[in-house]
């Protein structure tokens, strides 16, 4: 019975990815879906995050950040700033550069998803939303091993 399960999860998650354009380059940028998830981050931590932040909170490979972050900086779209107490440690924070991209794909963003509920009447939107939030729930409340 599970193997059904995993399969109609799957089969959900290859619809789910085709609608919001997953598999190409995040919104005909030339950035993946991880260079913009560490934009995003980045851009609602101000202040800084280290790689070792970046790591925990999406649970990537140590060597694959450090190959996205080196992209990131040679396209001069994130500072690295030392710390003053631990000299081996480097803040990271958008550049103006970064900003300003992020923000545009962060519109774009926005006027994708306006425009893909823009077909739905907004009980759809409402049923869809609220199936979403169910989902999300279920993950959040699982048990943690």
């Amino acid at each position: 019975m599970i193997d059904e399960y995993v399969a109609r999860i799957r089969a959900f998650n290859r619809f789910y990815t085709s609608i919001i354009g997953l598999l190409d380059q995040y919104l005909d940028s030339e950035f993946s879906l991880t260079e913009v998830r560490i934009m995003f981050e980045l851009h609602h931590h101000p202040d800084g995050m280290t790689a070792s932040d970046l790591i925990d909170l999406l649970n990537l490979d140590k060597g694959y950040l450090s190959r996205l972050l080196q992209n990131l900086e040679k396209k001069r779209l994130i500072l690295k700033k030392q710390s003053e107490r631990d000299g081996r440690v480097f803040k990271l924070q958008l550049s103006s550069k970064g900003s300003d991209d992020f923000l545009g794909l962060n519109n774009a963003s926005q006027a994708q998803v306006k425009d893909i509920l823009s077909k739905f009447t907004e009980a759809d939107i409402m049923n869809l939303t609220g199936h979403m939030e169910a989902i999300r729930n279920i993950f959040d409340n699982r048990p943690h091993k």
